[in-house]
């Protein structure tokens, strides 16, 4: 822009010298002509003279703009280039007069990339132990099935772990960025909250004072938790940030409240019938010469109340077994983890067990199976003289049957329920036969279809999650943003002042049937990445196959690779994009040639019940903005000269990151050309 303003000044300037000078000299030489003849010959050559002066100021000119300035002002461009990426080669003109001055600013970007590869690598080697530090770190938090939350002082989450993932029940509003209270209400954690700050504020030592609130609150969703929250140590920068465990207890919540109104409802129903018994009995007591018909009718009334008594406590009584006891608790296992490690002690004490058939998924405690698979092996053993034990697993009536069987008699009935008497442990108050009723199950032995042969087996409830749909696909590694100080939080309008360094940012793309929308190809995947604190968030991406409702184009699969088998039972475009326009909440959109993307989603907006209508910038008009002198912003091209690498390419997560990196790096270059604002950079791309 300098360079081009420039020039038409030096021209200019040099226009009206040359004219002053001819004028003058014109007006000297008049004075010594004589006549009129020589005054107009006189005339005639300073003219002529003065034509090729401004002829020759022309040609100076176009040579200084072609050879020297405009070389000038797309070396500015390159150097801002090189500045983002150190090892891009200098794109000029291949005619210039700008000398050496290109080769060695090119070798000073050559410095500099040696000088940066050589920092990361110390860098690197200097991190190690820190990075060492924070994966045993994310191995404790991935362990951990209490949902672990870290939240800045707006409340905004700045980690999480994947169990808060299962805990929101993958609630697309949790996300790095986002507010808790789109989570939970607002009112218990503020509450907690001032709390802690009190007794932060009133120690002598601030930074220990610890100790954490306990609270039990309920979801957006309907849910409820169990949560603890904790004040962390202040950062640099960050006035206080907080801690926050949860634990979902709705099923428990649900639980207790059917049973203490099952209670309630039983101790009410029971006084009626207990009057009635108080007062037969002591009728009876008292008038002992009834007549046959009255002492009949009593008799009645007894057992009319006795039998509506004994009703209510079967009621209340299954309520309490439902209940369990809770020293077991109860959790998904693999039964041939469980089989090897019995087989494993009975072998030691010379009885052989092999597992036979497919191992199935049970629902159980641990302890308490690896005890009955061992009891009764042992009890086995001793009451039919056998060395060696199949066990087998069937399922059946959404249980798991575990079968022994063994070359031999059966056990005879008495002999089982005499093993149902003994101690569960040598140190337990329950019997066998109580730890199996715990289950829900019971013991049974007969002959085998094959003949010699005979079985014991006992029942167990299966995994429910081998009936239900799979569980949401969690993050590979705790997801989390650096914490930094921001100022008031940034409301979901207005928003045009504000620095493009403190907005969250949601980059995205999307693979389709073909180029025409209009035309009826629809969209076939849609993904996402986001941007907070100017930093890619790894681990919450959004990444969706969608069910187009048409037959894929061979040259289309060619291109991303999605077939119609991929996409056959995966939902349709508007349940996608209700989960995406969640996953975006109040970010900015950015996508690379974003308008053609936009045009695919409209065409569903209105079936999804949802709008994106707020600001979108596009790569693509950035890029044109930045590096006017190329004609080429494709997004390899762009990639290629910003020195981001290109990796799964015409996917939709692999283009989304590949733009989010680049516009990372356009982020730099507009701050550099004074763009600083989200209006200024909706103004530069023509929004």
């Amino acid at each position: 822009m300098a360079g081009r303003s420039r020039l038409p000044n030096l021209v200019a300037g040099g226009t009206v010298l040359c004219l002053a000078l001819f004028a003058a000299a014109d007006l000297l030489l008049l004075t010594v002509a004589d006549g009129a003849a020589a005054r107009t010959q006189t005339h005639r050559a300073v003219g002529a003279a003065a034509a090729l002066a401004l002829l020759a100021i022309a040609a100076l000119a176009v040579a200084l703009q072609r050879f020297v300035f405009r070389p000038l002002e797309e070396l500015g461009r390159e150097v801002r280039i090189a500045r983002v990426n150190p090892a891009h080669a200098l794109e000029l003109p291949a005619r210039h007069l700008l000398g050496d001055v290109p080769a060695a600013i090119q070798d000073l970007a050559a410095e500099a990339a040696h000088s940066q590869r050589t920092i990361a690598d110390a860098v690197a080697a200097s991190s190690r132990d820190l990075e060492d530090h924070r994966s045993r770190l994310e191995a404790v938090l991935m362990a951990l099935e209490e949902g672990i939350l870290v939240c800045d002082e707006q409340a905004r989450v700045v980690f999480y772990n994947p169990a808060a993932r299962l805990v929101f029940h993958d609630n697309p509003a949790l996300g790095v960025g986002r507010s808790l209270h789109l989570l939970i209400a607002a009112a218990p954690v503020e509450n907690s909250l001032g709390v802690l700050r009190r007794q932060r504020a009133r120690s002598q030592a601030p930074e220990e004072a610890g100790g954490d609130v306990s609270f039990v609150c309920t979801t957006l969703q309907g849910g409820v938790l169990s949560c603890r929250i904790r004040l962390l140590p202040s950062l640099p920068g960050v006035s206080w940030s907080f801690l926050l465990a949860c634990k979902d207890i709705s099923v428990e919540a649900e639980a207790q409240g059917r049973r203490e109104s099952l209670l309630r409802a039983t101790v009410k129903e029971m006084r009626v019938p207990l009057t009635g018994l108080g007062l037969s009995a002591d009728s009876l007591e008292l008038l002992p010469s009834l007549d046959v018909e009255s002492r009949t009718a009593l008799e009645q009334s007894i057992r009319h109340d006795a039998h509506r008594l004994i009703a209510q406590f079967d009621v209340l009584a299954r309520e309490i077994e439902e209940v369990g006891s809770p020293r077991y608790v109860t959790r998904e296992i693999f039964v041939e983890d469980i089989v090897a490690s019995v087989a494993q002690r009975l072998e030691a004490r010379g009885l052989r067990l092999t597992m036979i058939g497919e191992p199935l998924w049970v629902r159980a405690d641990v302890h308490a199976l690896l005890f009955l698979l061992e009891f009764l092996a042992e009890r086995i053993r001793a009451a039919c003289g056998v060395a060696a034990l199949e066990v087998e697993t069937l399922l059946g009536d959404r249980h798991v049957y575990f079968t022994y069987c063994w070359h031999g008699a059966p056990v005879p009935q008495g002999e089982i329920q005499r093993w149902m008497s003994e101690a569960a442990e040598p140190y337990d108050a329950h019997t066998v036969g109580e730890l199996l009723e715990r289950q829900g199950s019971e013991v049974w032995s007969r002959a085998h279809q094959t003949p010699g042969y005979a079985t014991l087996s006992f029942p167990l409830p299966s995994a429910p999650s081998r009936w239900g749909p799979p569980p949401p696909a969690l993050p590979a590694r705790p997801v989390y943003v650096e914490i930094a100080a921001h100022p008031a939080h940034v409301e979901a309008g207005g928003r045009e002042g504000v620095p493009l360094g403190l907005l969250t940012f949601v980059v995205f793309d999307t693979e389709t049937t073909g180029l025409a929308p209009g035309g009826g190809d629809r969209i076939v995947s849609l993904a996402g990445v986001k941007i907070v604190n100017r930093g890619i968030v790894v681990g919450e991406a959004f990444d969706r196959l969608v069910n187009p409702g048409r037959d894929i184009p061979p040259a289309s699969v060619r291109f991303h690779g999605i077939t119609d088998d991929m996409v056959r039972e995966k939902p349709r475009l508007p349940e996608t994009l209700r989960a995406f326009h969640a996953f975006v909440g109040d970010a900015v959109l950015v996508g690379h040639n974003a308008a053609f993307d936009m045009r695919f989603i409209g065409l569903e907006e209105p079936a999804a019940g949802v709008h994106f209508g707020g600001p979108l910038l596009d790569t693509l008009a950035l890029s044109r903005f930045l590096h006017d002198h190329t004609p080429v912003h494709s997004l390899d091209a762009v990639a290629r000269r910003l020195g981001v690498a290109v990796r799964d390419r015409h996917t939709a997560l692999g283009d989304a990151l590949i733009t989010a990196e680049v516009f990372l790096r356009l982020l730099y270059l507009l701050q550099e050309r004074g763009v600083t604002t989200l209006g200024q950079a909706l103004e530069v791309s023509g929004r």
